[in-house]
């Protein structure tokens, strides 16, 4: 469970379940159980995993959105290199400055200000971010990322 809270993006078998066992045997969920997992789902399941050790299936995981995508254990792989070349086709500089950890705790970010961003100055002036690579997405053709 605390590897995935780690993690951007989630994709987890249909077979897969998720919970903080630690209440059962005595123990915290140090590991950040207890710190992150009230911020990325429901306070209720949060703490009815947290309080009781329960474990979630995946496709009620996926119903609270801890996970992105649930899929058949034979797809999994398949599934992950979709999620990897969906990124992978993105600027790569936008894709880092747009990374979700830490962004809910940059307020002039979600104020619209780039300058809060580490890196948002370099990516709103970056040469990926030139007319051309616009006008390769008008045009529906994929544009040549540089990552500069």
């Amino acid at each position: 469970m605390e590897m995935v809270l780690g993690c951007d993006i989630v994709v987890a078998a249909e077979n897969a379940s998720f919970g903080c066992p630690n209440p059962r045997v005595g123990r915290l969920a140090l590991d950040g159980g207890i710190a992150i997992l009230p911020r990325r789902i429901p306070h209720v399941w949060a703490m009815g995993m947290l309080l009781t050790g329960r474990r979630v299936p995946a496709a009620e995981a996926l119903g609270f959105g801890l996970v992105n995508e649930v899929v058949p254990q034979a797809g999994l792989d398949e599934a992950v290199d979709r999620w990897i070349a969906g990124i992978l086709a993105c600027a790569p500089l936008s894709v880092k400055a747009g990374q979700a950890d830490g962004a809910p705790r940059r307020p002039a970010l979600a104020a619209g200000g780039a300058e809060a961003a580490p890196a948002g100055p370099g990516c709103c002036s970056s040469v990926d971010r030139s007319g051309r690579r616009r006008k390769s997405f008008r045009r529906k053709r994929a544009p040549l990322w540089q990552g500069r």
